[in-house]
């Protein structure tokens, strides 16, 4: 499934920043956390706040992912 994640404003819940697009059959689950590596010294840690699946006008699903850094 076509997944992207992004950070979240710790607030509004609202998204903001692209952290990172991928394709993965995983599922994801509030409270999850993640590490991205983005070519740093070392990897953001983040934890899932929402999972949001999208249903496309063609079938497909599409998933957003909203996160804050830990």
């Amino acid at each position: 499934m076509e997944t992207e994640i992004y950070e979240s404003d710790p607030f509004t819940a609202k998204r903001q920043d692209l952290l990172v697009r991928l394709t993965s059959e995983y599922r994801f689950e509030k409270g999850d956390e993640l590490y991205l590596h983005q070519g740093g010294d070392r990897p953001l840690k983040v934890r899932l706040i929402d999972v949001r699946v999208h249903v496309q006008s063609d079938g497909r699903l599409t998933r957003e992912i909203l996160v804050l850094k830990v």
